[in-house]
């Protein structure tokens, strides 16, 4: 895969899927640094970072924010969590952190609302972002998500400025065992969360899941699937965090054919898109932690199974998550946001225009897609959130007054 720029009537790059018979799954561990961090690159090692990816399945890049946007962007993390949750809720004071916490916070996950604020946008339309995700895919023809942060709040010696004490809050940890893939490899369905899925609705089963993956959507075995988080502050090992199986893609194939059942069964659950990997399954004996440094950006393929650990330190774990794909992959399309949706104090560059999918790409099928008909679902969708941030937004102005 090279770095140049290619042309979308082209047929998307093949991914490497193995033929289904590996009998034996015995992945390499991730290389660490001598201060304990996955060993990264920097976006001028290319052809290094595509090596390590192709054979891991995930990499890290680093320095794709500065301090100063890092901390920008934490800030906006903590107005997020006043305005949408609890104005009561002080980054300084863990005393105020017990309540009006959001939903999902046991998987690490800061709520299920869309992290729509200056620095986060701009995070999304970061050159440097933009060229790691394009260095792995081979095509600069991208679209990226609108979607979430990602916060564990310590769990041992805190220290409380109103009593001056420290206290250990177990009730505040994650859940230790989760491990899923965003996709279902027997009919290839993919997590679309945070993009416009084309698909007529994400959580309706597949009628026929055995061929399944006839469908033009139901890709995910076939095209090459990216998700990612950019570290805001240090992710230590012990603050928790990410966790995944290296080289899965690999392995993918056989493991689907060993558990044909369970992919039938996750077909049929509330979210037929996601896998949750059974507690004695013999492939998380080589889940590996991930912790990455400041402002760099972990970048994994969406056949590694993954999730988060807890954080056991007292040391905040704070991320941003943002995926990108290709502009021409016919399972999504960018999330239907409107400008007026883009936060005030946000300026959209002309790559921000094409990733958030303002403005369609150069390429003749990359303008067929940006005039295809939307998905009524997630129109309706994006219009009830809207309707609801800004009530939950407005309701916290009246109440500050």
């Amino acid at each position: 895969m090279g770095n140049t720029e290619s042309n979308l009537d082209q047929k998307l790059l093949p991914i490497h899927v193995s033929a289904g018979n590996d009998e034996i799954f015995h992945p390499d561990p991730l290389p660490l640094d001598s201060d304990g961090f996955i060993v990264s690159f920097n976006l001028e090692q290319e052809e290094e970072l595509l090596k390590f990816f192709e054979k891991h399945g995930v990499v890290v890049i680093s320095n794709v924010l500065t301090d100063e946007q890092c901390q920008r962007s934490v800030d906006e993390v903590w107005l997020f969590l006043k305005e949408m949750f609890n104005q009561n809720i002080d980054a300084d004071k863990p005393e105020t952190w017990a309540t009006g916490w959001p939903t999902f916070s046991k998987m690490g996950i800061l709520g299920n609302e869309r992290w729509l604020y200056p620095q986060a946008c701009d995070n999304r339309q970061n050159p440097r972002v933009y060229q790691a995700f394009r260095t792995i895919l081979g095509d600069h023809e991208l679209i990226v998500n609108i979607t979430r942060a990602g916060l564990m709040r310590p769990t041992k010696n805190i220290f409380l400025p109103s009593s001056n004490t420290t206290e250990d809050r177990e009730d505040w940890k994650t859940l230790s065992e989760w491990l899923h893939l965003d996709m279902n490899p027997l009919t290839g369905r993919c997590t679309t969360y945070g993009f416009e899925n084309v698909a007529d609705s994400h959580f309706d089963s597949s009628e026929d899941p055995l061929n399944a993956q006839t469908k033009s959507t139901n890709n995910g075995m076939r095209i090459r699937k990216l998700q990612g988080i950019i570290a805001l502050d240090d992710c230590r090992e012990e603050d928790g965090g990410f966790h995944a199986v290296p080289a899965f893609q690999h392995f993918i194939q056989t493991w689907t054919k060993q558990n044909q059942q369970l992919c039938l069964d996750a077909n049929q659950s509330g979210d037929p898109t996601t896998v949750q990997i059974p507690k004695d399954d013999p492939i998380r004996e080589h889940i590996q932690r991930m912790p990455i440094r400041k402002g760099s950006l972990l970048i994994w393929d969406s056949r590694l199974p993954h999730g988060n650990y807890p954080n056991n330190s007292n040391h905040m774990r704070i991320v941003q998550y943002v995926h990108m794909a290709y502009a021409s992959d016919e399972a999504i399309r960018p999330y239907p946001l409107t400008k007026d949706d883009l936060p005030e104090g946000f300026h959209l560059t002309n790559l921000g225009e094409r990733l958030y999918g303002f403005k369609p790409w150069e390429s003749d099928l990359a303008k067929k897609r940006f005039r295809e008909k939307r998905n009524q679902r997630v129109l309706d969708q994006a219009d009830f959130e809207r309707q609801v941030r800004n009530t939950i937004k407005g309701d916290h102005k009246n109440e500050s007054k």
